[in-house]
């Protein structure tokens, strides 16, 4: 853990990464000897109320300038997590609701002219920039410049943002240029702001070694959203339908306890036909196979958590198990034991402990991290 240290307060910065469970947590956990990727979090959450937003005023400093909408003793709790991605940034706030400004002192100081393509998962955002005004709720992916001066205010949120330095994209420079300070509400705006929703769930799994991937998918993502053709939509149908997949198994985790989950209702719920369904998933074992592996992941995780008070049975059948015999005979397959000595080894804490690496040189905040792109 890292203090950062003002005049007036101690906020917490911490270099993050992943716990790490073993298989039968079914959690998609690291292997042994990999390097999983380390964030850089700030937070005022352990602060006194009365510290908090000058805490937090002052780590933002570096990229705007914020003024606390309440009271600010009656606390400013927030936290910002940021990843470094090679060529790319990304990171994630929540904070209550604020006004914000960037002067032109501050955008000639601090020397970024970053894209920033943006969505808040909750919250709204309203912004005045080159002119421009433009109200922004939730679930809309944004483009912006850190080289702007802007003045904005927005409601308690939940914000994610991909910086991109403008040599990582140059040849879809103009067509960003053109949306500045507009929402990507497009058919292919939307999917891309369901890849940055979904690039936030995965990033602390994600391994280093995985990052140079991430980084042409991205974009390719961006590419293809901002600039569509045929080229472009073809160089992203991967990401694309990393999407896709990854939106119908949140359907089908929303409807393990459903006796009719199968095929037939997925495309249903999903809207895509039974042959686009069967080759997005092909490559995985088919759709029978995840929609297992789904309900199996879900017993686990109840099998390992303490506080689980269901029996067994209930819990299997909650996950859409409804012969008691074929969840044992399944469960035993995947996991090498029945489900009660499972319950029995996870209450003995019999997990993989975090990984264990050797820290190099880390950024110590998101400015650092951007300076660094």
């Amino acid at each position: 853990m890292i203090q950062w240290r003002d005049s007036a307060s101690i906020a917490r910065v911490e270099v993050s990464s992943v716990s790490v469970l073993d298989r039968e947590a079914g959690n998609g956990a690291h292997s042994r000897g990999s390097s999983p990727l380390r964030s850089v979090v700030f937070s005022t959450l352990d602060l006194p109320r009365a510290q908090q937003f000058e805490a937090w005023h002052d780590s933002s400093a570096g990229t705007v300038d914020t003024r606390s909408m309440p009271d600010a003793a009656a606390g400013f709790p927030a936290r910002r997590e940021a990843w470094a991605l090679g060529s790319l940034a990304f990171a994630a706030m929540q904070a209550p609701a604020a006004q914000l400004s960037r002067t032109a002192a501050q955008a000639r100081r601090g020397s970024l002219d970053h894209w920033m393509i943006s969505i808040a998962r909750r919250g709204e955002r309203s912004a005045s920039a080159g002119g421009t005004s433009l109200v922004l709720p939730a679930g809309l992916v944004s483009v912006s410049s850190l080289d702007e001066v802007f003045v904005s205010e927005r409601t308690d949120i939940d914000w994610l943002c991909l910086f991109v330095p403008r040599e990582v994209v140059p040849e879809v420079g103009p067509a960003l240029n053109a949306l500045r300070n507009r929402s990507l509400d497009t058919p292919m705006g939307r999917i891309l702001a369901a890849y940055l929703r979904q690039v936030a769930l995965e990033l602390p799994k994600l391994d280093t070694s995985e990052v140079p991937r991430l980084v042409e998918a991205t974009r390719a993502m961006i590419t293809a959203a901002v600039a569509p053709s045929t080229d472009t939509l073809a160089a992203a149908a991967a990401p694309i339908e990393t999407v896709q997949i990854a939106r119908i198994r949140t359907l089908i985790r929303q409807h393990l306890s459903s006796a009719t989950l199968g095929p037939e209702r997925l495309c249903r719920l999903a809207g895509v036909s039974r042959s686009a369904l069967y080759r997005l998933f092909a490559s995985q074992g088919g759709v029978a196979h995840c929609i297992q592996v789904e309900r199996l992941r879900a017993t686990s995780r109840a099998l390992a958590n303490p506080e689980e008070r269901r029996s067994i049975a209930k819990i299997a059948q909650d996950a859409g198990f409804f012969e008691h015999s074929t969840f044992s005979r399944t469960f035993r397959r995947w996991f090498g034991c029945t489900p009660s000595e499972f319950r029995i080894a996870a209450m003995a804490g019999h997990i993989v402990p975090m990984m264990s690496t050797k820290p190099g040189p880390r950024p110590l905040d998101l400015v650092d991290v951007l300076r660094r792109l």
